[in-house]
This record gives C-alpha cells, structure tokens and sequence, in this order.
C-alpha cells in the first residue's frame, strides 16, 4: 500500500476532479475551476438530501464482476437522483472503485463497518461465520440514525445486478419505494431466497428499510442468541438476515420480500461450482426460475419455484428486455471482433450492445 497516491476521478459531469489518499484512505477531494484548486475533505461530505432514500453500497469483494456490478448500481442511484454511501473494509478494493468507476460527480463517501464501536450487539445477532457482513448490515442501521436518514437502501453491490438498463433498474426501485409507502412497509427485500426456500427465509441482498420501526433500538435490547433456538433446524449460522426472519414472524414487524416481475437478476459467483450460493434468477407468470439449476444440472425442483408472499413490481417489460441486457451489458460478448461474433454465430445479437461502464 502507498503512503500517498493521487487518482483521477471519472464524473458524469466531467469535472476534472482528482483524490488524494493517505495510506489507502480518501482524504481530500479537489477540482480545478478557473485557474484556482477547490479542495472538500473526504470526511466532510454532505448526504444531498436525507428526506429521499440514501444507497449503502456495501462492497468487500474484489471479482472480475464486482467493478461492473457496482458501477451499474451507480447508473441506477443516478437515475434516481439519489446519493450513496461505499460501506468498504477492503482498502485494495476502495482504490479500484476510486480509480475506474465513473461517478455522477466527485461526492464519493465511504465508510467501514463500525466493527468495535457495535461488537456486543453483533456478537448477540451473528455467528462466527457472519460476523463481519454482520458488522455491515448492522453499520448502514446505526450510520442512518446517526446521519438521521429516515429511508434508505442497504445493497449488496459488489455481486448484485438488476438485469434492466439504469433507467428501468431506477423505476423497480421507486415502485418498491411507493408500495412501502402506500402499505406502510419497514423493510422490504428482493427475492433471493424468500421463493426459493419457500417461504422459510427472508434476506438482505437488495433491502429498502423505513424508519417507522427503530430497528437500532431493538437490537440494542436483544441480549444474547437464544432466538436462534427457532432456526436451528434450518441452519447452523446466523446473521441479520435471520434476525429479521424472527422479527417478522415472532414480533409482527411487518418486513415483505418483492420481485421484479419478467427480469433476470445475477447474485454472481462460481455458478457451477455453488450453484446454490451463486444463481442467475428470472421471475415470470408467477415462478421464480433458476436456469443453472433447472437447465444445465436438469434438476427442475430446484429450479422453478411458485413465488412465495412476494409482492410483484412490473413494469410491462417482457422478458426479453430484461435478456437483452443480460446478453449485451452482463457478459463479455460486447467485446468480441466481428470475426468472432461470425466464428461462434453471434450475429443476431452483435451490434446491440449499449454499455455504460
């Protein structure tokens, strides 16, 4: 790690902005405006506006796919005219982010996982196995109350994508906004495993999370891990997410799960090797489907779920949008030459590609 690096930012709003960082962390930003140098320090950044949802961008990974998958979430939170926090203990990866993503302007704000600062109550709530996504999940909670946002969406961005172009990405998004809303909804998140396991578990992943229930304060009071007594038949570790499984079902919090209605969604990773950790989604006519599974291990009962008590978000796209995205935009295939696209018969999808990052 370098004592002193300066990198350039890339902004949507082409600013020649640059980032100095002291031992891996951001210190200060500057801009050159008319001959003179203004300077904002990287610890004193403003969240825009906190009456609209702030994003965590919880990010530790660094995989060919996570750059790609993070700046689509940045496409996506531009779209929406949101701001964003990177919730980043790996310094390494904060460095990459810094260098290679392009942002909406130079208001790029980090912070790391309030590890020590919460230790009792992620030691009440995960164990050893989730301890430090424990530790993150918990940190978007108390950093929010802190910065009194009152809504906001806890991402896990660095193996996540929305299979839909920003602008479509952006409106799934606010209709899950409107529906919390409207049916008064504290949290609500995507259906990674809600179908899959039917209806036995409720997840973080993409979560939106309103401030009607003091989610902080009902962690401070639970005193140990004898609510895992109910989960033990399903499970040998435990995190938030089972946290919030217990909540739902036992303190009558209401906290859904919704889909995206005819659109593919990749949680990345080894998806032959863990195919269950790992899947590529669609959901369409009221089954969540699972192709790696259901296709290429020919194991249909793993494979195509009834959707569970999701609630739907659709907006009158057929699937077929949502696979030309996975196709030009989530795949390398927009890199082959003309002649390879000849050479493996691609030439019906060449040419279609419109990447943003």
């Amino acid at each position: 790690m370098r004592l002193f690096e300066k990198i350039k930012l890339h902004t949507m709003d082409s600013t020649k902005s640059r980032v100095i960082l002291v031992l891996g962390k951001p210190l200060v930003y500057y801009q050159r405006e008319n001959f003179f140098k203004s300077f904002t320090f990287a610890w004193n950044l403003p969240v825009k506006n906190t009456s609209i949802p702030v994003f965590y961008l919880k990010v530790n990974r660094l995989a060919d796919y996570t750059l790609p998958c993070i700046q689509h979430w940045i496409n996506i939170i531009n779209n929406m005219g949101a701001d964003f926090y990177f919730l980043c203990d790996n310094k390494k990866l904060q460095t990459e982010i810094l260098r290679w993503i392009c942002f909406p302007n130079r208001n790029v704000k980090f912070i790391s996982s309030w590890r020590k600062k919460l230790k009792k109550i992620i030691f009440n709530i995960g164990t050893k196995y989730w301890i430090k996504a424990t530790a993150a999940h918990l940190t978007s909670f108390y950093h929010a109350k802190q910065q009194k946002i009152t809504k906001f969406w806890t991402i896990d961005a660095d193996d996540t994508m929305i299979c839909q172009y920003p602008e479509k990405g952006a409106k799934f998004l606010q209709q899950v906004e409107l529906y919390a809303e409207k049916h008064n909804v504290a949290a609500c998140s995507l259906d990674m495993w809600r179908s899959r396991t039917k209806g036995k578990h409720w997840s973080f992943g993409v979560c939106y999370v309103r401030d009607i229930v003091d989610f902080c304060s009902i962690f401070d009071r639970n005193e140990d891990l004898s609510w895992i007594s109910n989960y033990l038949k399903l499970d040998i570790a435990f995190n938030l997410d089972w946290f919030f499984n217990y909540l739902k079902e036992k303190k009558n919090i209401k906290i859904e799960s919704f889909y995206f209605s005819n659109c593919y969604f990749i949680h990345w990773g080894s998806f032959i090797f863990n195919p269950i950790g790992a899947s590529v989604y669609y959901w369409e006519n009221g089954k969540l489907c699972l192709p790696v599974l259901a296709e290429v291990f020919q194991k249909k009962d793993l494979g195509v779920f009834k959707i569970a008590d999701c609630f739907k978000v659709d907006i009158g796209k057929p699937l077929s949008a949502s696979l030309d995205f996975l196709l030009n935009e989530a795949t390398n295939l927009h890199r082959f030459c003309p002649e390879h696209w000849k050479l493996h018969s691609l030439e019906k999808i060449a040419n279609k590609s419109k990447m943003r990052y």
